[in-house]
């Protein structure tokens, strides 16, 4: 799987744009990995809308945030500076489902914190995305949300990890995921409690990227290893 960074503080259509060019060209070219940092935006879902703003549009929109409707499974979720997105591009093998490809997005993504050295993370049974339970609160707070969807065997948007994320964009504006029981975290807070920095966006980059080249090659239909680039 070869990975591809597209910059910082992308919009979120030229993004999506680079997206569909893939997938539009997966077999031709291959299964990649898009890395990015979006600008600001709030994205919603067709199936559940606008329910779970917790602010009317246009006053998130006057803060600069933009509000979009995307074609991704889930809920509404934030993307924006220090949030590392990634858009897994590939062809499943035969037989591969949609639960099958989350759940493998999910430990390859638990591989990459471990690979990050950060512990106690976890899948929450349930629901997707990779999770942190808060040690004062016992509260879940989510690192990593997922929202994907497949058309004809090939898959479109992935992930989102926080690394020095304004958490506050998600509280102030939405109910992430809709779920209101539950928190959203990064890793600059986890790698806090324990007094350490967090890695840069480069190293996560890199760790993802190498994450990915060894968890999904076997969900690829003909994949072949292929560079880093």
């Amino acid at each position: 799987m070869r990975t591809r960074f597209l910059g910082y503080n992308i919009p979120y259509d030229v993004g999506m744009a680079s997206m569909r060019e893939a997938m539009a060209n997966v077999d031709a070219d291959g299964p990649v990995l898009l890395l990015l940092e979006h600008e600001d935006v709030i994205t919603t879902t067709r199936q559940h809308g606008r329910a779970h703003l917790i602010v009317p549009a246009d006053l998130i929109e006057q803060q600069g945030i933009r509000v979009i409707e995307t074609d991704r499974g889930g809920d509404v979720t934030f993307h924006g500076k220090g949030q590392l997105v990634g858009y897994p591009v590939l062809r499943l093998d035969l037989g591969v489902g949609a639960a099958d490809y989350v759940r493998s997005l999910e430990s390859t993504l638990l591989d990459a914190c471990q690979r990050l050295g950060l512990t106690g993370a976890h899948t929450l049974h349930g629901f997707t995305g990779i999770w942190i339970k808060d040690p004062d609160t016992e509260q879940e707070k989510k690192l990593i949300a997922i929202g994907v969807g497949i058309s004809r065997g090939v898959t479109r948007h992935g992930f989102a990890l926080n690394i020095t994320t304004a958490l506050e964009r998600f509280t102030a504006c939405i109910t992430p995921c809709g779920l209101t029981s539950y928190g959203v975290t990064s890793l600059e807070r986890e790698f806090a409690r324990i007094g350490r920095s967090a890695p840069s966006f480069g190293v996560a980059c890199e760790v993802i990227a190498h994450a990915f080249e060894k968890g999904f090659s076997q969900l690829c239909e003909g994949a072949a290893t292929r560079p880093i680039i």
